[in-house]
């Protein structure tokens, strides 16, 4: 499960728009996921994240966006009828 919401908070509070994009670190090791981002906020992220690194908060490595796509289905139901079977 990803989070419903761009990682990104400031001084007015979390930012409320939903993830555009899943944000990573590829680094000799492997690849890390340090949050989800929205479009508006890409470039900030990338920015902290820069700073993270040289400041040795954060593993240096190349910064990786990874656009979510949606994904619909109907092969999940909420019917009345189906409230017992679960419980």
């Amino acid at each position: 499960m990803l989070p419903d919401r761009c990682s990104i908070k400031d001084k007015e509070g979390d930012c409320p728009n939903p993830p555009s994009y899943v944000v990573s670190i590829m680094h000799d090791s492997g690849e890390y996921m340090v949050g989800v981002v929205c479009k508006e906020h890409r470039s900030q992220m990338e920015s902290r994240l820069e700073v993270m690194q040289n400041n040795g908060d954060m593993p240096k490595g190349s910064i990786k966006f990874v656009e979510l796509k949606p994904v619909g289905t109907d092969c999940v139901a909420n019917y009345p009828d189906d409230r017992g079977f679960l419980s």
